[in-house]
């Protein structure tokens, strides 16, 4: 039997080709889970060996993906390309009442409007009692080490808004000939460092200018999703309960 590329059967290779998709045809984007990227805090269970989240070696600072649970030690960092940015105002029940994700709400709505700063928690708070996140979302493609491309959202919040305005004001400095090029057009490398204030320390993200995109294939490849997210095409699902524990569990305080 012919072999291609010394690995998979001619046959093989090319009934894939012509079968591709075959058994997602009913399946949308609201039916997959799109990976979220994480940075490993002290008290994350993917630490915690009796936890099913449990990450074997992976350590305090490494950044990993939700879905995959693919792992980069903090000072490697990955490389991403940059696709879209949405800031979005989340709502919570408070951890202390069970936590838990409740919605998006409105940017201009009365609700966020009305919110309030709880004085000891730093939190900000809605009429209701839940609480309001201010979440910087960015869309990006995960660019592995074989050039191949995956969809990923990197969200920031409390702390992290700083790092957020930090990156799109990166992203916003790139020319060239004078023009402004598409977020996609370079990439960036994602590290976590150690950082803190009086009330604890955490692992915070650091970004990098990295290289010019590699290939037109996962520049158009970048493009499709922005346009994508643009039309509204793309839904995202509700993150997991476990991510939203953790998310509100964190060190951190709002920033």
């Amino acid at each position: 039997m012919a072999k291609s590329n010394g690995k998979l059967p001619a046959e093989l290779t090319a009934a894939f080709e012509a079968d591709s998709g075959m058994g997602l045809e009913d399946v949308s984007t609201t039916d997959m889970q799109i990976p979220f990227l994480r940075i490993i805090q002290a008290l994350s269970p993917q630490l915690k060996k009796s936890d099913p989240a449990f990450i074997e070696g992976a350590s305090q600072g490494d950044i990993f993906n939700t879905v995959t649970n693919k792992t980069w030690a903090a000072e490697d960092g990955v490389s991403v390309l940059p696709v879209h940015f949405i800031q979005k105002m989340l709502e919570f029940v408070p951890r202390s009442a069970g936590g838990g994700f409740v919605g998006e709400l409105s940017a201009d709505s009365n609700e966020v409007r009305q919110a309030v700063r709880d004085q000891d928690t730093g939190m900000e708070v809605l009429p209701n009692g839940n609480e309001l996140v201010r979440t910087a979302q960015h869309y990006i493609k995960i660019v592995h080490e074989d050039g191949s491309l995956e969809s990923a959202i990197l969200d920031m919040k409390k702390t992290q808004l700083k790092v957020s305005r930090k990156w799109n004001t990166l992203i916003a400095m790139q020319k060239h000939n004078g023009t402004t090029l598409p977020s996609f057009a370079k990439t960036y490398t994602l590290k976590s460092i150690e950082d803190g204030n009086d009330k604890g320390s955490w692992y915070s993200w650091s970004i990098g200018v990295g290289d010019m995109v590699k290939s037109i294939d996962a520049y158009n490849d970048c493009k499709e999703l922005h346009s994508s997210i643009r039309k509204g095409e793309l839904q995202i699902a509700p993150p997991p309960s476990d991510m939203v524990l953790e998310d509100q569990s964190s060190q951190e305080v709002p920033f």
